[in-house]
């Protein structure tokens, strides 16, 4: 009996030590955990969503003025006029800019005009003696013949006559004015250029690849430096039906209004198009990215430590950035601070950041 009363307390000893052990264990294990908690760095956080962003695809473009051309003559001779002294004038379509000496012509029409009412008149005569029967048939048709022939005579005159004055053939602003009065022009010698500003294109390339998504009448958004903060607006209007064998790309313009002349032929864009939507896709801040050598690489926060894991990130939207690879959805990511972490560290997520992460 003695011996079986020594054996239990021998138990109970053992037990009551195994207690007290496993209780000193968790309360050392507990103020480690707390020592770190208060160790930890505190840091904004945010969850890894799922959304919508557009596909967009960026190119330098060129300005190219939708209508431009010389005005040549397209008959010789002398300068009697020029109605503008300087270019850089707005001129409406058909407004005069140059007069060339048409008195031959004018002396020519006048007296093709004589002879047309000479025809007319014979013409006249003869339709009246052959009811009578004083002529043949034959005399009228030459008549008639006649009379076509001064008809067109005179038609000839007029349009040498018209193509002595040279007009603006379309709205838009004239150029360097190359000629003066008492000058001597040749055929389709350069007097001047018109340029229409009012409608301008820019011509840009993109990649063979984007050839699926590209439709007339896409939205494109261009930005110059000579406007800084400054967008313009634009509309696909033409796309190559071939693609360019020696980069393999898509030759594109898109039209745009500039009705004030602010900008003008030649000058660089940088051009934004708008080519649909990708939904569904993990958008994360573009803040919460560190650069490495690598590349890019973003601190998953996993059971209060911050974990380095590299991402590949896909289209900039605004202040956001599309992950392909790297996070999934629900994901929470250190938004702020990463300057100060290390792979591995402990953190605390700021409390009014926590709240939103429920």
């Amino acid at each position: 009996m003695i011996s079986l009363l020594r054996s239990r307390k021998i138990v109970i000893v053992f037990i009551s030590i195994g207690i007290l052990f496993l209780g000193f264990h968790f309360l050392h294990h507990k103020k480690n955990n707390q020592d770190a908690r208060q160790d930890a760095l505190m840091v904004d956080a945010i969850k890894v969503e799922l959304g919508n962003i557009p596909i967009e695809l960026q190119a330098m473009g060129t300005l190219v003025s939708a209508k431009h051309t010389e005005i040549t003559p397209e008959i010789a001779g002398h300068v009697a006029k020029v109605f503008f002294t300087d270019g850089g004038v707005f001129v409406k379509q058909g407004t005069p800019l140059v007069q060339l000496d048409d008195a031959t012509f004018k002396t020519k029409l006048e007296s093709d005009k004589a002879n047309l009412i000479y025809s007319e008149d014979d013409y006249k005569r003869k339709i009246f003696l052959g009811k009578h029967g004083a002529i043949s048939e034959q005399a009228i048709d030459q008549a008639l013949a006649d009379l076509k022939t001064k008809e067109a005579a005179v038609k000839q005159s007029q349009v040498e006559v018209d193509r002595m004055l040279l007009t603006a053939p379309f709205d838009g602003v004239l150029g360097e004015i190359k000629v003066s009065p008492g000058d001597y022009v040749t055929i389709g010698q350069d007097i001047m250029s018109l340029t229409d500003l009012a409608h301008l294109h820019v011509e840009y390339a993109v990649s063979e690849k984007y050839l699926p998504l590209l439709k007339i009448g896409q939205s494109v958004k261009m930005t110059t430096h000579v406007y800084p903060g400054k967008e313009f607006t634009g509309t696909i209007a033409f796309i190559s039906p071939t693609i360019n064998n020696s980069d393999r790309t898509i030759s594109v313009y898109a039209e745009l209004l500039n009705k004030d002349h602010a900008l003008t032929a030649g000058l660089f864009m940088n051009v934004v198009q708008e080519l649909g939507t990708e939904k569904n896709t993990l958008i994360i801040p573009a803040a919460s990215l560190v650069p490495t050598i690598e590349g890019q690489e973003v601190y998953k926060i996993v059971n209060h430590k911050a974990i380095a894991v590299a991402v590949t990130i896909g289209q900039h939207v605004e202040n956001n950035v599309q992950i392909l690879s790297g996070l999934t959805a629900g994901d929470v990511i250190v938004l702020n601070g990463q300057q100060q972490l290390k792979d591995g560290m402990t953190v605390e997520i700021r409390p009014l950041d926590a709240s939103k992460l429920s």
